[in-house]
């Protein structure tokens, strides 16, 4: 099981019987990797959320006062519950009477979307039942990153889960994302598409890994395209072998997030800066 952690939910301007309400309601999230509790300490922190009666002038004004900035964006992330609808960044909406599957969901993907707290996105780590579902991260990114598509990325792994933790990883980053589950699959996309970046598992049914990336490394659409290999293999033979077949870098599962998002962000920075040298030697 992943390692949980505890957030604070401040109420403002909910009744006596809405605060036992959501007591009872945040109870039920006790020995999941997100812990929700109320607390007393209205401060900002990194790791607070803040609950507020939509329907209430005067809580609604105080939030204002304390919380919404000189350009009316908020400085916390914030549900406004009851029957008045709020938009705008940061806020998420919550009807009364409090359904708890609904407060929970709510205050889940708040954690996502405005905390980056994903533990469930382990690349290559076990599936725990207690984390959220896949379907569940994959709804969230797909309503935050539909329209921002940046570079074009394969991702070639016979396991669906791992597949599923890449593309979304990469959704995140703002990615549009093809999958393949071996390498025959792997060859033929790249020959009908250009890709920025590949992720490619080592161990797989039919061509490996290795001989996979050889032939990638060879073919004229993919020689400069940065190759990732991903395997469980860490002996220093696995990683010369890897080194031998052209790869630009040998990533080990269970892969961290920190990690896989530095080796990311590594080739696209680099990517970028191509574009950026190509742009200037046009105008030049």
């Amino acid at each position: 099981m992943s390692v949980a952690h505890e957030f604070s939910v401040y109420l403002i301007g909910m009744s006596d019987n809405d605060r036992k309400k959501l007591q009872r309601v945040l109870r039920v999230s006790s020995g999941s990797v997100r812990q929700y509790i109320l607390t007393n300490n209205i401060e900002p922190s990194a790791h607070k959320l803040y609950l507020v009666n939509s329907d209430s002038d005067e809580a609604v004004a105080y939030w204002c006062k304390k919380f919404l900035k000189a350009d009316n964006t908020p400085e916390v992330p914030t549900v406004f519950a009851g029957r008045r609808k709020i938009n705008g960044e940061k806020i998420y909406n919550l009807s009364v009477p409090f359904i708890a599957s609904q407060v929970l969901n709510t205050l889940d993907t708040m954690t996502v979307k405005e905390m980056n707290f994903i533990p469930e996105l382990k690349i290559g780590g076990a599936l725990d039942e207690t984390n959220l579902s896949h379907s569940f991260l994959e709804n969230i990114v797909h309503s935050e990153t539909k329209n921002q598509q940046l570079f074009n990325a394969l991702v070639v792994d016979d396991s669906q889960p791992v597949r599923k933790q890449l593309e979304i990883e990469l959704k995140l980053l703002g990615a549009q994302v093809e999958l393949s589950e071996n390498g025959e699959q792997a060859i033929e996309s790249c020959r009908s598409n250009k890709y920025d970046i590949i992720f490619l598992d080592v161990v797989m049914p039919g061509i490996d890994g290795y001989k996979v990336c050889k032939y990638l490394k060879k073919y004229h659409k993919t020689k400069n395209t940065p190759v990732i290999l991903l395997t469980g293999k860490s002996s220093p033979f696995d990683k010369v072998k890897g080194s031998l077949s052209g790869c630009d870098s040998y990533l080990t599962k269970p892969l961290e997030r920190e990690q896989f998002h530095h080796i990311a962000q590594k080739y696209l920075s680099e990517m970028s800066q191509q574009e950026d040298n190509v742009k200037k030697s046009h105008i030049n």
